[in-house]
């Protein structure tokens, strides 16, 4: 007899390895029973594009629900055979098209109405074995029951505005382990607000990870507070970008950084795409907003915040790993080769 899935009621995992954050997604798709809903911001015909695409299908096939969103910018190169696919065998494929240059950025999977993923990870083989830049490091948090019928409703209202309906946005859930914020809430300056309430808190350390490092004016002078009070501030970003504008933008941001007292540390021989804050060891942050304009203020994103100890701990564990790639920038790696002026109009539409 086949032993019944049963997660735990309530609890909290941090996925911090391609393997990890792969293995339980796919595990917890295969093991689903009645619906699986999922969202994200690229969804590639690649090898893992695949693997999904023919999972998907099949529990299609079997009777169960399946949902599928995905962005039309962020998907575009989805094609016309794997949509129709995936459709044939009764997934109910919709693609997010916002005006101008907002993106539906979320990243996140829903199963059974129990079991709930959110990070930063796309379903895409560079998350997987890496690319030109070399292997990606990301960050996942898997979590049961609290808070999925919250995030259920914003799949839902995401769902709804594809289609171009009007709907009443999802309040965010909070509770002392979990909270969930997105974009839409408190007048669009959700993501803003999070991330200088989060440094505002901080008492002894921030740790902060993300891949695109250049935030609006409000979020450095939380930082300029934070050193002021003698909080240790921690800045991981890649030694490498995709854009050459981009990696342009972002010196220009670290060297201020730097000249504000955070501690910069630029990640060699591969690419952190990890958007985490962790805080005094105690809260962790996690989910599909950047440290940039774009991310703060266009894109739509949704952010986790856990106090969970096991969560806590396997983000120190991970700050630790990555630390073995990263070494501060000499003064080369700093140097600017733009006008300012280009690059503050850039960085808010890359």
């Amino acid at each position: 007899m086949q032993k019944h899935y049963q997660p735990l009621l309530n609890s909290q995992e941090l996925l911090t390895t391609p393997s990890s954050i792969f293995s339980r997604l796919i595990a917890d798709v295969q093991h689903a029973r009645e619906t699986i809903d999922m969202e994200y911001y690229i969804f590639s015909e690649d090898r893992i594009g695949r693997v999904f695409t023919e999972l998907l299908g099949r529990k299609a096939r079997q009777g169960l629900r399946v949902r599928l969103l995905v962005d039309g910018f962020g998907s575009r190169r989805m094609s016309r055979r794997q949509r129709e696919k995936l459709r044939m065998a009764g997934v109910d494929v919709k693609t997010y098209r916002l005006s101008g240059h907002r993106r539906n950025h979320r990243k996140m999977a829903i199963i059974d109405g129990c079991i709930a993923h959110v990070g930063g990870a796309n379903i895409a083989d560079r998350y997987v074995v890496g690319n030109s830049l070399g292997m990606w490091h990301d960050v996942q948090l898997r979590f049961v029951r609290d808070g999925v019928v919250t995030l259920m409703s914003l799949f839902d209202y995401d769902y709804l505005m594809a289609d171009g309906l009007k709907c009443e946005i999802p309040m965010c859930y909070t509770t002392p382990r979990l909270s969930l914020v997105w974009s839409e809430s408190q007048g669009r300056r959700a993501m803003p607000q999070l991330f200088e309430d989060v440094v505002s808190t901080a008492r002894r350390e921030i740790v902060l990870m993300t891949p695109y490092y250049m935030p609006p004016e409000s979020v450095v002078a939380s930082l300029v507070d934070a050193v002021a009070r003698g909080v240790k501030v921690r800045l991981f970003v890649p030694a490498r970008c995709e854009m050459w504008l981009v990696d342009n933008i972002m010196r220009y941001h670290i060297s201020e950084a730097q000249r504000i007292g955070v501690d910069v540390q630029l990640c060699r021989n591969m690419f952190i795409h990890a958007k985490m804050a962790l805080v005094d060891r105690q809260r962790v942050i996690v989910g599909s907003a950047n440290l940039d304009a774009r991310s703060m203020y266009i894109n739509r994103e949704l952010m986790a915040v856990s106090s969970s100890r096991d969560v806590t701990d396997a983000a120190t564990s991970f700050v630790d790993r990555i630390s073995g790639y990263a070494t501060p920038p000499v003064t080369e790696e700093l140097r600017v080769k733009m006008p300012r002026f280009v690059g503050r109009v850039l960085e808010h539409v890359l």
